[in-house]
This record gives structure tokens, sequence and C-alpha cells, in this order.
């Protein structure tokens, strides 16, 4: 029960944190039969509410053994399904337990039920993979053995892309990729049983690392970054069809392998090419301006529909703006007085503000319910969400329109600055086409 009702309620915190989440191949996940999903790890408690709130079936979560302390997370967590697993590293004298929560996964494997397990091992807010633990493998595996390879296993790799899950409005891209049927190992498993465990693992890395961007190297970080700033609107223009997000992931995944690619083979043409990325892009910082601006002159301003949605949305406005102030600034001012692991920097915003602007919800609406009737306070209550959406829309317009507006008046006073920075951009995006090109015959050629 409790599990349902904190469902309910993050599935609107995710989708009002996120300015975008899309998800891709949900429908891989059967609706019935025993799954493991393996995922990667890069927000703490977020990545496990993100996946709970939007896949249909319910999930039991492989946790940090740390996070089971108190005596009221003991009693909570598992209420929300959540099984402590004891690292070595952590907890030396407890690693006796994790049998109980081999047997825990087989039971719930048993029952037809799902299993999500985080097979890095540690979460860390990265744009890579850590090295895969084979306890995934072990249990789907062992699930399997003590049923005869008749139980129906499969893992189900997802990728977390997140832009940034620290910060609110950021966006989020969940890939599933396509599932491992457990019983393909079936041979080889019983030939050889730790050499099939190590295969599955590796198996698992693999499919894990279609459905997420890996930089391998943190020195080529900056650059691939540059990069997607610059490239992404353009490559957007390319495709007619699809939805932004997969046309940004592919692309990173590609910029990643290119970048890797002249690294190698042309180090001194990358150099070049990150340092004009850097002197533009700190041109713009220097100026207050953003490249989205350089590129398209921000037409929005010439759209009149843009007139209209500021007059008369004001009133929706306000009215969010005034009833939704005070829990987003309590959130807001909490979440930096609240000291947190790095992972923890998003759920901890995630969760918090959940709670904060429920409270404030339920004190209005009975207060509003007291002074009044209680018919008006639930239509009350019943349009705080949606309203609270547009206000925050309406705010990101308003700084869209100045923005533009600064940059027209910018553009005005240093007409030869912005002309040189727009003559930039289009050398470097000149090169980057020149370098794709490049990049696109090399893979032509290795596959021959």
């Amino acid at each position: 029960m409790l599990y349902r009702i904190f469902k309910f309620l993050f599935y609107f915190t995710t989708r009002a944190y996120f300015r975008s989440l899309y998800i891709k191949n949900k429908e891989v996940v059967p609706a019935k039969g025993p799954v493991v999903f393996a995922v990667n790890h890069t927000s703490a408690f977020m990545d496990p509410i993100l996946l709970a709130t939007h896949i249909k079936r319910q999930l039991y979560f492989l946790s940090r053994g740390d996070a089971f302390k108190s005596g009221f997370s003991k009693w909570l967590f598992p209420k929300l399904h959540m099984i402590p697993v004891y690292r070595p590293d952590l907890f030396p004298n407890d690693t006796h337990k994790n049998k109980q929560v081999f047997e825990k996964c087989f039971e719930h494997l048993e029952n037809k039920k799902t299993v999500m397990i985080f097979p890095e091992g540690i979460s860390e807010t990265v744009r890579r993979l850590r090295p895969i633990k084979t306890g995934i493998s072990r249990i789907s595996l062992v699930a399997e053995e003590r049923n005869n390879f008749e139980l129906g296993v499969v893992v189900i790799p997802i990728g977390i892309n997140y832009s940034n899950p620290h910060h609110f409005k950021s966006d989020v891209f969940v890939k599933f990729g396509d599932p491992i049927d457990i019983k393909d190992y079936k041979d080889r498993y019983f030939e050889n049983k730790k050499q099939t465990v190590l295969e599955l693992t590796e198996d698992i890395k693999s499919s894990l690392e279609k459905v997420t961007v890996n930089i391998e190297n943190k020195d080529q970080e900056k650059i691939i970054q540059q990069i997607e700033v610059l490239y992404r609107s353009r490559h957007r223009e390319t495709k007619t069809e699809g939805h932004k997000a997969p046309i940004d992931f592919y692309l990173s995944q590609d910029i990643v392998t290119a970048v890797s690619y002249f690294s190698k083979n042309k180090p001194e043409q990358l150099k070049k090419l990150e340092e004009k990325m850097t002197s533009y892009l700190t041109n713009l910082k220097r100026l207050g301006i953003r490249d989205t601006q350089i590129r398209n002159e921000n037409l929005i301003l010439k759209d009149p529909k843009t007139i209209f949605y500021f007059i008369f949305g004001f009133p929706f406005f306000l009215y969010g703006y005034i009833f939704n102030f005070i829990p987003f600034k309590s959130a807001e001012i909490l979440a930096k007085k609240i000291p947190v692991r790095a992972d923890f920097v998003g759920s901890m915003k995630l969760g918090l503000g959940m709670f904060i602007f429920l409270i404030c919800y339920v004190i209005m609406t009975i207060t509003l319910g007291v002074y009044t009737n209680f018919g008006w306070a639930i239509l009350f209550l019943l349009t705080l969400y949606p309203v609270g959406l547009f206000t925050i829309n309406y705010i990101k317009e308003y700084f869209q329109v100045r923005g533009s507006l600064k940059f027209l008046f910018l553009k005005n006073r240093k007409k030869q600055l912005i002309q040189d920075l727009k003559v930039t951009r289009k050398n470097i995006v000149h090169e980057l086409e020149s370098g794709k090109t490049e990049f696109e015959n090399y893979l032509a050629d290795q596959k021959k």
C-alpha cells in the first residue's frame, strides 16, 4: 500500500522536476514473468524512484545496507520494496547477510516478480559505466539453476541519461535495451559455471553501453560537451522525425566515439578545435548570451503568440506563483542547508520537494475548507499542481524573452562583435561537419 502511495506521488513529482522526460522501448518489459532490471547508477535514490514511477510492474530494489541503520529505515524501506546489500568494503563483518539477500531475490523471481539491480555497485554522477559486478549474473543464473532453467528469467538493461540530475528542470532520457534471455546460457553454465557468470556479466555490460553515453577518458569530457552545445541544433535540423531526446542521445554516443578517434589519430587538429570552441563559448559567457541566440537570434520575439501568452497567461501565473512560492522557496532553502553526499543532491531535492509541497498543499486546502467549504477546497487542491507547472513555464518563457531583448540590444550596440561571433560559429560548425564526414568515411572503410 505504501509503495503504491509513494509511486503515485513521485510520478507527479518527477514530471514536475524534469524539464523533459523521455522513455524509449519500455514495451520490451513483459507484462508478467520474472525480470531482472540492470540499470546504470548515477543519482542515488533518484534512479529507482524515476523507474518505479514509470514502469507499470512493481519493482524490488537492491540498496546499500548503510541506508538501513536506523529503526525507522528498517521499518520503512522494506515496505518500499528495498532489499539491503552488504558490500565487503563497507560491511566486512556483515557480508554473510548477503546469503539472505540472494534468497530474497530468488524468492521474488520464482514468484514471477521483478528485481532491480545497479550492477556497478556504487552511485556516482558521471557519464560512464564503472566496472560491472558479477552479483547480477549469479542471481539470474542460480535462480534458473534452482528451477532447471524453466523459470524464464530475462535481464533487461536500462540506461538513465541525465543532463544533470541535481538541477531542477533538467532533462532525462531513459532507454530500455533488448532483453537477455538467461535460458540461452544453460548449456554453457553447466559446462563451466564461473566462466558463464563472467560471460553474462560482460554481455550485460555491453548491453548497458548501448543504452548509455560513456565517456571513458575524463580529459575528453570538456570537448565532448562543447561539441554537444554547438552541434546538437545542427544535427536536429537534419532529422525530420522523432523526439529530440533520442536524437541527442545517439548524437552524443557518436561524438564520444568520434572524439576518441581524432584524439588517437589527429590530436593536434582536435586540440585546435577545442581552443576555438573554448574561446567562442567564453566570449558568449562574458557577454551573457547563449549559443542559441547567435544561431537563430531568438526568433521567439517575432511570434505574436508570445504577446498573447504573456497577457492572457498572467492571471494564471499570478495565482500559481502566490500559492506555490512558499513551498518552492522552502524546498530550495532547505536543500541548500542539508549536507548530503554529491550523488544524493538530486534525490534529496526530489524527495524534500515532494514532502514540502504535499504538506503545504494539505495545510492550504484544510484552511480554505474551514473558512469556506470543502467542495471549494478540493477544487482548489486540484488546481495547484497544473497551475504550478504553468507558472514554472511562464517564468522560463519570461527569461527567454528577456534574454532575447538583451541580445537585440547588444546586437545594435556591438554589431561587429556579434557578426564576428556568427562567423566564428559558422567556421566551427563547418569544421565539425568536415570531421563528421571524415569519421563516417573511416567507419565505412572499417566495415569493408
